[in-house]
């Protein structure tokens, strides 16, 4: 749980390479005594808005692309009920926020 994410994401800006990409993944699930009231209280949805704006707070990254995977259908094959049973439960959501950094130098105006 972060504590300071403007904080990190300045560092994975500073320590990534031109082009390079974060991916930050989760699901619905979380340590409710951890966690941030924003995190806590929110959706699906407002969790993915939360992590684009961090981003955004970093002058560099490109616009976040957002990666769900919420409510697949059932495979009822043998074969899908065999990745089922190895995989995350399908009520568990899953959510990823894609950015990279720029390939171009950032300049700020004065």
């Amino acid at each position: 749980y972060l504590q300071h994410p403007e904080k990190v994401f300045a560092e994975m800006y500073r320590v990534l390479k031109p082009g390079g990409v974060v991916i930050m993944s989760f699901s619905n699930r979380m340590f409710y005594q951890k966690a941030i009231s924003a995190w806590r209280d929110g959706t699906g949805y407002s969790r993915v808005q939360l992590v684009k704006q961090y981003f955004s707070c970093i002058s560099g990254f490109t616009e976040p692309e957002v990666v769900t995977e919420v409510g697949v259908a059932p495979d009822n094959s043998l074969l899908g009920k065999l990745k089922k049973f190895v995989s995350r439960s399908a009520n568990d959501p899953f959510y990823a926020v894609i950015s990279y950094r720029n390939f171009k130098a950032v300049y700020d105006e004065e």
